[in-house]
């Protein structure tokens, strides 16, 4: 005769649907709060967005300066800087680098080890991590994206670096990300490509236009905290996913089970593919509710069939854009080129911008300037 056994549900059944309720989507090295979506611009799309900042947590925040009070614990922040390996393990997982918090990344030493043992740019390249930011936006007047928080996770190149380049020519524009008295940022984006890959978005014009509207300070209790979005693996875990060991946690190490047949010098190249940005995450929640000021009613000119937007003040008139010199696979110009053996072709920092650039790709110096950056 089979012993029932006692259950063991009580206070589990209902912990657990809430603690489900309460988890939002995934998105691979994402860990999105529920009702947040992601904000994944369409290339050749035209988007106003207004950015929000929330408050920082993390001790190791990238951003971070104690001399300016940039991004310290306990103050507000608009953005979440991290670096990104592609093409991790069997399943070519994107996994965030350990950089990021400030600690050791196996891939990197693996890739400095590599270094010094004459490895080819290829392999190289395929140990690569990238720069990206994460930013808390709202979405204005579009009818892809409702009108709600969420997650832009963008490259460097693609976003930050123009709009860094914008805010030097008008630093009054720096305030943009404030509640009350931001702005609302309106981008283009165009359609760029590396190698093969298919289009990604890549912003090619940024404006600043005054919002129709401010944000009440109750909204820092409603936006996402920045620091708690991305999945970090510990250094066993990723060293296990990179290397692809199979393995027990044994006092918080990870036991490595040795391969047939294959030389540790041998291991297989990871190539280097162009992440696909995820879609947007369909929810049904209430729009965020803002608290409205009193603009004097302006109407504006607008393109893309869009819908006048009221002003306190005559947006600022935008400036004819510049014809730039014409790259298959970037729409930003190069500066001009320097001479000399330790400085950069392309007037870039030689031995610190390594590979942040398309014409990194085929530089003559790329492993001298590998080797210097290295040092």
């Amino acid at each position: 005769m089979t012993t029932k056994k006692k259950s063991n549900f009580a206070g589990k059944v209902g912990a657990n649907a809430q603690k489900k309720a309460q988890t939002g989507a995934s998105y691979g090295h994402l860990r999105l709060p529920k009702g947040v979506g992601v904000f994944a611009p369409d290339p050749d799309g035209r988007y106003k967005l207004d950015f929000l900042p929330y408050v920082v947590t993390d001790p190791k925040h990238m951003d971070r300066d104690k001399e300016l009070g940039v991004a310290m614990v306990g103050e507000v922040w608009w953005k979440k800087p991290y670096r990104l390996h592609r093409n991790v393990g069997s399943s070519d997982d994107a996994e965030v680098c350990l950089a990021t918090i400030g600690k050791k990344c196996p891939i990197c030493e693996y890739r400095a080890k590599r270094v010094k043992e004459g490895a080819d740019k290829e392999e190289l390249q395929s140990m690569n991590s990238s720069l990206r930011n994460l930013y808390i936006v709202i979405p204005l007047d579009s009818k892809k994206h409702e009108e709600k928080i969420h997650i832009f996770d963008m490259s460097d190149w693609n976003f930050q670096k123009l709009l860094t380049e914008e805010l030097k020519e008008d630093d009054t524009k720096e305030i943009f990300p404030d509640l009350e008295e931001g702005l609302t940022v309106k981008v283009r984006f165009e359609a760029a490509t590396v190698g093969k890959s298919k289009p990604f978005a890549e912003a090619s014009r940024i404006d600043f236009l005054e919002r129709e509207e401010g944000y009440d300070e109750a909204m820092l209790d409603k936006v996402p905290n920045l620091d708690e979005i991305l999945h970090i693996l510990s250094y066993d875990e990723l060293a296990a996913k990179f290397f692809e060991t199979e393995g027990e946690e044994e006092g918080g190490k990870v036991k490595e089970v040795e391969e047939e047949e294959e030389d540790e010098d041998e291991k297989p190249v990871r190539k280097h593919k162009v992440r696909e940005e995820p879609e947007e995450e369909e929810e049904d929640d209430e729009p965020v509710r803002k608290k409205k000021r009193p603009v004097p009613v302006e109407e504006e000119d607008e393109e893309e069939d869009e819908k006048p937007v009221k002003k306190k003040k005559p947006a600022p008139v935008e400036e004819d854009e510049e014809e730039e010199d014409e790259k298959p696979t970037r729409k930003h110009s190069t500066p001009a080129k320097t001479s000399g053996k330790d400085k950069c072709p392309h007037g870039h920092k030689f031995g610190v911008d390594h590979e942040e650039y398309p014409e990194c790709d085929d530089c003559k110096l790329w492993d001298l300037c590998l080797e210097e950056k290295e040092k």
